[in-house]
């Protein structure tokens, strides 16, 4: 028995990435999504889409706005001619660089507390507020509180901080099992103080902020480092390794076992030395450093002399002298 899909004249297409958005998703999220996957013509302009997807489904157009919201704070969906990072270049015309936007000062206790009013106050005059709460509630798979609507109201009414940007945070808080409003708020306000207010740039850093923390345990383990933590230079190499140089935990390994097979104990700025040479030969996998290493085996006169530590030191010379 298998089973086959029935497309007819159309089939509807949707990015890998809602398998793993989905597990939040309500039913009229999805319903959402699939409207809009499904005539095109509706995105090309929200004004007249969202009216239309709201009527053909039976929903309000708010409704209608925080399932978007929701989809789009889940990097599933994004605005048309969005892209990463600050600048764009339209052909044929100059760079358009966007407008840098002006960081208040956060008083020190953090985000302003609101009264009940002053709350009533923001979702008066911001109409998309509800719609945020509730795809924000979305995310996280729970109905907020007082101080919990406070938080938010404080990202976007003090901060400014977009719909968008809010979403991605609450994302990355989920992902990282922190499902905690102050955690988001501690570190909206960290990514604040270091000028990530634009959604596009807090994707990258939360990217970053995710690998570093799949990967820096397995390398502590890996290197014995115990309880000490990381020095500044030792944190930047790590990112390094995994966020420029993109290498797996088995490339990471090979350097580790060659590092201590040179100099008899384990050592990141060492084995950031070996990762660096390989990353500039274009070695990305295991596979390209044991395809290098039998080159150099055959390069040696007769091969009986090979050792494996020959090519790495060999290696190591060539770019930095005698290490």
């Amino acid at each position: 028995m298998k089973l086959e899909f029935v497309y007819g004249n159309h089939a509807l297409v949707l990015p890998a990435s809602v398998t793993d958005a989905g597990v939040n998703a309500t039913a009229n999220d999805w319903r959402v999504l699939c409207a809009f996957a499904k005539d095109q013509a509706l995105c090309c302009e929200l004004s007249q889409g969202i009216p239309a997807v709201a009527e053909a489904l039976s929903l309000t157009e708010a409704a209608v706005e925080a399932s978007l919201c929701f989809w789009r704070g889940a990097g599933v969906i994004v605005r048309s001619g969005e892209v990463k990072g600050k600048e764009k270049k339209a052909k044929g015309a100059e760079r358009v660089i966007a407008p840098t936007k002006t960081v208040k000062p956060v008083p020190e206790r953090g985000l302003p507390t609101y009264s009940t009013e002053e709350l009533a106050d923001i979702v008066e005059g911001n109409k998309d507020f509800g719609a945020l709460i509730g795809a924000c509630q979305q995310t996280f798979g729970k109905i907020f509180n007082t101080a919990e609507v406070n938080i938010i109201a404080g990202l976007s009414d003090f901060l400014g901080l977009e719909g968008d940007y809010i979403l991605l945070l609450l994302s990355h808080c989920v992902r990282m099992e922190k499902r905690s409003l102050r955690y988001a708020e501690k570190t909206a306000l960290s990514l604040y103080d270091d000028g990530i207010t634009d959604a596009a740039a807090l994707e990258e850093r939360l990217q970053r902020i995710e690998i570093m923390a799949g990967a820096t345990g397995k390398i502590r383990t890996m290197f014995g480092m115990a309880s000490r933590a990381f020095t500044t230079k030792e944190k930047a190499m790590i990112e390094k390794w995994v966020c420029v140089m993109k290498y797996d935990t088995e490339v990471l390994r090979l350097a580790y076992e060659s590092t201590v097979n040179a100099i008899g104990k384990a050592s990141i700025s060492y084995a950031n030395t070996i990762l660096e040479r390989w990353y500039a030969e274009g070695y990305k996998t295991v596979d390209d450093v044991n395809r290098a290493m039998e080159e150099y085996r055959r390069q040696k006169q007769g091969g009986s002399s090979f050792d494996a530590d020959d090519f790495f030191s060999a290696a190591l010379k060539n770019t930095y002298g005698e290490v």
